[in-house]
């Protein structure tokens, strides 16, 4: 999708940042070379979205190749940048007044990242999937149990979430994103 153009919530993202830090803003890709779209927040739901993006970013930031929208010019900047844009997006969140939904992209992203840095079988895709579809309800236990079994080595609760048909598009194009092969 590189070059394709950005919707209005990643653009959001984009100008919040820039105005924010001009370090920040320095960091900000061309439009013609930023690559994808909303991709969880839509998913997280309305009250969520902008800050489920927010993080997203920021998780592309420190963990890919590069964000979609931003390039950091060294790793201490891209943790900087990525740290940035989880607070923002926490804050974002936090707006909506709901705690258990905070918890959640709380444990999503200590989580994430630490499949990410054990370098096994990373399901962080499904792990962000689940957390977006959580968070726009119905909830209930299944994402906590899910994660409960894969912090115990077992994923096959969380990918049993989300094996269906409109998990496709957004588990590979999260893998794209993170130049993930499989």
């Amino acid at each position: 999708m590189a070059g394709v153009g950005t919707s209005s919530r990643v653009d959001r993202i984009v100008e919040t940042a820039a105005v924010s830090s001009a370090i920040w803003a320095r960091a900000v890709l061309d439009p013609s070379e930023r690559d994808g779209e909303d991709l969880f927040g839509p998913i997280a739901g309305e009250a969520f979205a902008d800050g489920v993006e927010t993080i997203y970013e920021g998780y592309l930031v420190h963990h890919a190749p590069r964000g979609r929208t931003f390039a950091a010019p060294d790793r201490e900047q891209a943790l900087l940048l990525g740290d940035y844009l989880y607070a923002t997006g926490l804050v974002q969140v936090c707006a909506a007044g709901d705690v258990e939904a905070i918890a959640a992209l709380a444990d999503l992203v200590s989580l994430a990242a630490h499949l990410r840095a054990e370098g096994g079988v990373v399901v962080d895709a499904e792990l962000w999937l689940a957390t977006a579809r959580h968070l726009a309800g119905p909830r209930d236990e299944a994402l906590f149990n899910a994660r409960e079994a894969l912090r115990n080595g077992d994923p096959t609760i969380l990918c049993a979430l989300v094996a269906d048909a409109d998990a496709t598009g957004p588990l590979v194009e999260h893998r794209r994103l993170m130049g993930d092969a499989r």
